[in-house]
């Protein structure tokens, strides 16, 4: 073969190639979805979305999984002492013998009630290490404010632990009493397997700790650290702190019946019953009065008084401001400790 036919022989060879080539890439589907192009990004939001990221790993090494064997009740905790010290809820190690603590690098260790109280629902658990542990640190719950940003953590599945980020959007009133106090209410999810978990601010500093959820789970109620934090010492010495006890069954007060004890406009709440001997009966009060405030504070609610009552010490005063037959007088009782057989829902 002559050279310049050997060229064109290789010029052919190739063109085929390349023509190969291009239906083979041609053939290719083509991607179905758009790559999103990293630097298209909000500057504020992206700021906001890396402080969610550092309050995440700021607090999740101190955040544990606690359970509880062998009723398999399991809850949350987080540890605020390097010697090994958890606050969890009381309802989900009560009357617990075996206790397993998980940590965040998942390594299991067994955990020993030291002390607990059921009405403020919390419990303090040592666990024993060879080495110190993550501690969060504790913030004044005192200056909380609705609408502030907090997050809440813990093990709603056992297995990681889950951040959940809201607003404090209740409150609640401020009470002098040591337990007498309104839970924080936090619009953000609450699943089961997170009481005990800490409630943060956003400087990863605890507020509360969760308890309790609405029906639903879509929102969360703490109890606020500084009531757990007045209370620490004293059950840490030893002592017992017992709650108090009025003595009464409480009803909401219906139109109807305010219609039929004059009460205008409405308010207060009904005392059904008195028990005999009891603070209430031994400081004159008497079936259907009408209880108006509670320490100078207006009352609506059954809860709100039994929230006072069963919050103040046995052996303390509270004043009771009452209306009966058209008047209004002002009544101290003396709380007293509730007998073992009455009802929970009782004051």
């Amino acid at each position: 073969m002559r050279p310049r036919d050997f060229s064109v022989v290789i010029s052919l060879c190739a063109l085929f190639a390349v023509l190969l080539m291009t239906q083979t890439v041609r053939s290719q589907p083509l991607p179905l979805w758009l790559q999103g192009d990293p630097s298209d990004t909000d500057p504020d939001l992206e700021r906001l979305n890396r402080s969610f990221v550092r309050l995440a790993e700021k607090v999740r090494p101190a955040v544990v999984h606690v359970r509880v064997e062998p009723t398999k009740a399991r809850g949350s905790g987080f540890i605020i002492d390097s010697q090994g010290y958890i606050l969890t809820a009381h309802h989900v190690v009560n009357e617990a013998k075996d206790i397993e603590i998980r940590l965040a690098n998942r390594q299991r260790l067994r955990g020993e009630i030291v002390a607990a109280d059921a009405q403020v629902d919390f419990a303090i658990i040592k666990i024993n290490g060879e080495r110190e542990f993550p501690v969060l640190p504790l913030s004044d719950s005192d200056i909380l404010r609705v609408g502030e940003l907090v997050g809440s953590l813990g093990y709603p599945f056992g297995l990681e632990s889950s951040l959940h980020v809201g607003i404090v959007s209740r409150r609640g009133r401020r009470q002098n009493t040591l337990a007498a106090f309104d839970h924080i209410q936090v619009d953000s999810p609450a699943n089961s397997g997170e009481s005990g978990g800490p409630l943060v601010n956003m400087k990863g500093h605890v507020v509360g700790m969760l308890t309790q959820a609405s029906e639903n789970r879509t929102i969360g109620f703490a109890v606020p650290i500084n009531v757990i934090k007045a209370m620490i010492p004293r059950l840490l010495s030893g002592e017992k702190i017992a709650w108090g006890w009025l003595g009464v069954k409480l009803s909401e007060l219906t139109l109807e019946l305010a219609d039929g004890l004059g009460v205008s406009p409405v308010r207060g709440v009904l005392v059904s019953s008195v028990a005999a001997d009891q603070p209430a009966d031994r400081a004159g009060v008497l079936s259907r009065d009408i209880i108006l405030a509670v320490d100078d504070i207006a009352v609506d609610r059954v809860g709100e008084i039994l929230r006072v009552i069963k919050g103040t010490e046995v052996g303390n005063e509270v004043t009771l401001t009452i209306f009966r037959s058209g008047e209004t007088f002002v009544v101290p009782v003396k709380l007293g400790k509730k007998p073992m057989a009455q009802d929970d829902h009782e004051g």
